[in-house]
């Protein structure tokens, strides 16, 4: 992975951006973020397109938003609402990391705690996503600050399979 810079914070999302609005599959990947310089250590949240990894993992594709260490519990994400910051758009990568890593110029380091498959709704100020088991419904309440609600769901056996990391 190159060590170019990321675009600069607050970009705004074309409306051509994957999942800048829409309906349809999507990956999702979460991640422990340790020892961040500004923001401190958080867990990220990173929804794309599903097969955006496959066709250019450079491509910064993946909408990305910071919650609270609290957002993930011992093998699962935590039930409950946790204000979140959306990040500028990140590489598609980050949506199929299996493995920890340091990033560079001391930003910390990354380990992915799981990733799945699902489905994502995504308007201008709300995005719902559903996957086995759960769903998060984040609410913009200002410019880069959203509230996600984070809450398991009834057991489907129609919704797609999970991988863990």
């Amino acid at each position: 992975m190159a060590s170019d810079p990321q675009p600069p914070a607050n970009a705004a999302l074309p409306s051509e951006f994957p999942l800048a609005a829409g309906d349809g599959a999507v990956a999702i990947a979460l991640a422990r973020h340790l020892d961040a310089p500004v923001a401190g250590s958080h867990i990220d949240l990173f929804l794309g397109p599903a097969d955006a990894p496959i066709r250019d993992p450079d491509a910064r594709i993946a909408r990305a938003f910071r919650l609270p260490l609290c957002a993930w519990d011992a093998d699962a994400p935590a039930a409950g609402i946790h204000d979140a910051m959306e990040l500028e758009p990140h590489r598609a990568e980050y949506l199929v990391l299996d493995v920890p890593r340091e990033l560079s110029r001391g930003r910390g380091r990354i380990e992915p705690l799981a990733r799945f498959r699902g489905h994502a709704t995504v308007g201008r100020d709300g995005i719902e996503v559903r996957w086995a088991g759960w769903r998060a419904r984040g609410r913009r309440v200002g410019v880069e600050d959203w509230r996600f609600e984070l809450a398991p769901e009834p057991a489907d056996e129609t919704a797609p399979a999970k991988v863990r990391t």
